[in-house]
């Protein structure tokens, strides 16, 4: 009796984990719709490159936003950051650029350069708050950059204590903004009287005594002009170039689908373009030592860089200003 009771058990048992097994082992189809699935979204990950930028808040008031713009891999990025939804306690935040490792115009390698630049903007409405300075350069900082990687995320840094990007360009603009001509207008030269002269040129002078420099913020918004300038000399064959400029968080750019037509028409081997960018901007007015960024990118600048960048300061309204941003280097072997 009792064998027939463990042989009846066992039994049991069988039954019981073979029902399990049909009830909560998934079918062949569904695993490989899983695999799938998962290795769509791992091929999906590999396709793409990541640029991660830590900003750091410790000196900046939780007020107003953060604007951040980007060039990297031949595309331009733009964002808002909201500062007043951020705790007090908030000391770093970080933001992700994330673009495909190739497109139409170069696929992305190292060390490619590029560049993140951030503006501290406390007005929402710069163009229409009388309070905020017309002669001032706003908190702001920019790195450039090498593509470390195109398996894992690169990092850079904005607004680090060591940073002397805002100091190089406060200090320039605090002595070279500043007016630089004295001159007199419509002095009385006819005066006889040498007393009486004396007295109406004083006056006159007081009266008409203009303060000029050609570094004055002015409110015409007249554009202000830079000229990126790409020598092709050691790149002749190439097909495709994308040329941008970056200024107070204004992006330009312009695609040349046929770089050899270009060459043909111009006659040289240089590649020119001018942007004109509003001096009057969302972020508040361009100001005498502002920084702006220059870049380059196209798969036929290779090897070495498909994305070349540089930067400068803004010095002068009255001229534009050439910033070239491709330095030659070894020819192709």
């Amino acid at each position: 009796m009792l064998i027939h009771f463990k042989i009846a058990l066992i039994v049991l048992t069988i039954i019981t984990f073979s029902i399990t097994f049909l009830t909560f082992n998934p079918p062949i189809s569904a695993i490989k719709n899983m695999d799938n699935e998962m290795n769509h979204g791992n091929n999906k990950n590999q396709d793409q490159l990541a640029v991660i930028t830590n900003i750091n808040l410790e000196n900046i008031e939780k007020k107003g936003f953060l604007k951040v713009v980007a060039f990297i891999n031949g595309e331009d990025f733009s964002k808002k950051i909201p500062l007043d939804k951020l705790k007090d306690t908030t000391k770093k935040v970080k933001v992700k650029f994330s673009m495909d490792k190739e497109n139409e115009l170069v696929s992305a390698t190292t060390p490619d350069e590029f560049f993140v630049c951030a503006y501290h903007v406390q007005s929402p409405n710069v163009k229409l708050d009388s309070s905020v300075k017309r002669n001032s350069i706003e908190y702001f900082d920019c790195n450039e950059g090498d593509i470390q990687s195109v398996t894992e995320p690169t990092e850079i840094n904005l607004f680090k204590p060591k940073s002397q990007v805002y100091s190089k360009s406060i200090n320039y603009h605090n002595f070279y903004a500043k007016p630089k001509v004295v001159s007199f207008t419509n002095l009385d030269n006819n005066n006889n009287n040498n007393t009486k002269s004396t007295v109406n040129t004083s006056a006159t002078s007081s009266a008409n005594l203009k303060i000029k420099s050609n570094h004055d913020y002015d409110d015409d918004n007249k554009p202000v002009k830079v000229k990126i300038v790409v020598p092709l000399e050691d790149r002749k064959d190439i097909k495709k170039l994308k040329v941008m400029a970056m200024l107070k968080g204004q992006i330009k750019s312009e695609m040349i689908e046929d770089v050899q037509e270009e060459f043909d028409k111009i006659g040289s081997y240089t590649i020119e373009r001018i942007f004109a960018f509003d001096k009057n901007t969302d972020i508040g007015p361009i100001q005498i030592g502002d920084r702006f960024h220059g870049c380059a990118s196209g798969e036929g600048l290779k090897p070495k860089e498909g994305t070349e960048c540089e930067k400068r300061l803004i010095k002068d309204f009255d001229k534009i200003h050439t910033l070239p941003v491709h330095a030659k280097i070894s020819p192709k072997p």
